[in-house]
């Protein structure tokens, strides 16, 4: 069982190991708490640390999340949330992030499809930057309809970013993940995705790869 998984995992993170035109790996581990209020709010709590892998490594920076949902009926959702990000970097300023967010997200027997579009506001010192943001994602069970205890499931998307600054260039971004999830119990599971990144690839891009090693607690 745990080989045949394995083999699932190689096919699908092999394309990213391979590419010869990666400039940095990062690591990117993160927990999540989710609660939900009543029939319509959902609340999520995201703490993560990123690192560059160099010979030794070197930690970027850490950042703290709050996000909020409600359920509008028709498979869809509206969101709202708020990020600081504190920068191991005397030169660079801490960042604060507002964000607005849409998404639909419906089921089509075992697979599950949603697509996301969001508006970022990136505070850095005196500098603001826009973002704007459209997401598609799916996750799969590997086992019947459902992803119950103990079981796996498969997960990808694909984002693309427009972002725009006063005073400079608009840039675009491109996004492309694809990872593995375990049900652990009925309210933690754990997920391991790689994301490889194109940074303003209309121009000089800088290609990233990034592993995501994320724990998610709900409390339902």
């Amino acid at each position: 069982m745990i080989s045949c998984y394995s083999k699932w995992v190689l096919f699908f993170l092999l394309p990213f190991c391979c590419y010869s035109q990666i400039d940095e790996v990062l690591v990117d581990p993160s927990i999540t708490f989710s609660f939900q209020q009543g029939s319509r709010w959902g609340f999520n709590t995201i703490l993560n640390q990123r690192s560059v892998i160099y010979e030794e490594g070197q930690a970027l920076h850490v950042q703290a999340a709050q996000f909020a949902t409600y359920e509008v009926g028709f498979y869809s959702q509206l969101g709202m949330g708020v990020m600081y990000r504190e920068i191991f970097d005397d030169d660079r300023p801490e960042e604060l992030r507002t964000t607005q967010q849409y998404v639909f997200a419906r089921k089509y027997n075992a697979l599950k499809i949603a697509h996301r579009g969001r508006w970022d506001q990136r505070w850095r010192a005196d500098r603001l930057t826009h973002r704007w943001r459209y997401r598609l994602s799916s996750s799969l069970p590997l086992n019947g309809l459902r992803t119950d205890s103990s079981e796996f499931y498969l997960t990808g998307s694909w984002e693309t970013l427009f972002i725009a600054e006063n005073g400079t260039t608009p840039a675009f971004d491109q996004r492309f993940a694809i990872g593995l999830g375990q049900q652990l119990n009925e309210n933690i599971k754990l997920q391991l995705v790689t994301t490889y990144r194109i940074e303003d690839f209309t121009k000089t891009s800088e290609r990233l790869l990034f592993l995501e090693l994320g724990l998610y607690y709900s409390f339902n």
